[in-house]
């Protein structure tokens, strides 16, 4: 019997100690914790207008409420997102627009994680694929749900090591690849995709389609209503 009590307490020490080096070692750095809440869900329905009531670039369209703004001189190649800026009586910038495309953040995690730079060994031997995969993490917003779920979620010594390493490697790379945000806005209805309420007033709106994020911001947004952003964000166009 006594023979068991030791054997069994030494299996307990080799567990406790396994847990604690990768609990350390799978430590996420607060500084690199993505933390931000699901503010709230715009339903935005397809609004059609006549042609000449767009602003276009590429294979995008929305309709244009910028007649008032000035596109920037550096920004007039037809090639380069545009870049809009409406101004005072005294020439000062009140209010920007830009619109342009990028890769979905789910691509970026999937790609080769060399293109970051990072030499931590703990991304670098890691799936990041896989993991995304197992998750159910197929697009941004699942992507979004993960993180907002897993916020206040600690790990601790009885976590197991899989765990840690996924919530360690996602955590990650995401702070890498996305902006600081106060807050996410979803948008469902005729589109995918979603709103970064971001910090001196601007507001980041991606919708989802053909696997790429189709960008829209508005900057010194402090007029700016779910409303008026409910309206003009139906009358998006991608082709």
């Amino acid at each position: 019997m006594k023979k068991v009590i030791i054997f069994i307490s030494i299996l307990f020490f080799v567990y406790f100690i396994y847990q604690g080096i990768h609990l350390i070692y799978y430590h996420v750095d607060p500084n690199f914790k993505v933390s931000f809440d699901i503010y709230n869900i715009l339903t935005i329905r397809k609004k059609d207008l006549q042609n000449s009531d767009y602003f276009e670039f590429k294979n995008m369209k929305i309709r244009d409420d910028f007649k008032n703004y000035e596109r920037l001189e550096s920004n007039v190649d037809s090639d380069t997102s545009p870049k809009l800026v409406m101004r005072d009586e005294n020439q000062k910038v009140i209010k920007t627009f830009w619109m342009g495309f990028a890769d979905t953040y789910v691509y970026l995690l999937q790609a080769d994680k060399t293109l970051f730079g990072t030499k931590d060994m703990r991304i670098v031997n890691t799936d990041l694929a896989s993991i995304l995969e197992e998750n159910n993490i197929d697009n941004d917003i699942e992507l979004f749900q993960y993180l907002w779920k897993q916020k206040n979620v600690k790990t601790n010594i009885f976590t197991s090591v899989k765990q840690m390493k996924e919530n360690y490697v996602i955590q990650r790379m995401v702070s890498v690849i996305m902006p600081v945000v106060d807050n996410i806005t979803l948008i469902n209805g005729d589109y995918e995709g979603y709103i970064f309420n971001l910090k001196n007033n601007m507001k980041e709106v991606s919708i989802l389609k053909n696997n790429q994020r189709y960008i829209f911001i508005f900057m010194n947004t402090h007029d700016l209503t779910d409303e008026y952003l409910t309206d003009i964000l139906g009358t998006i166009v991608i082709e």
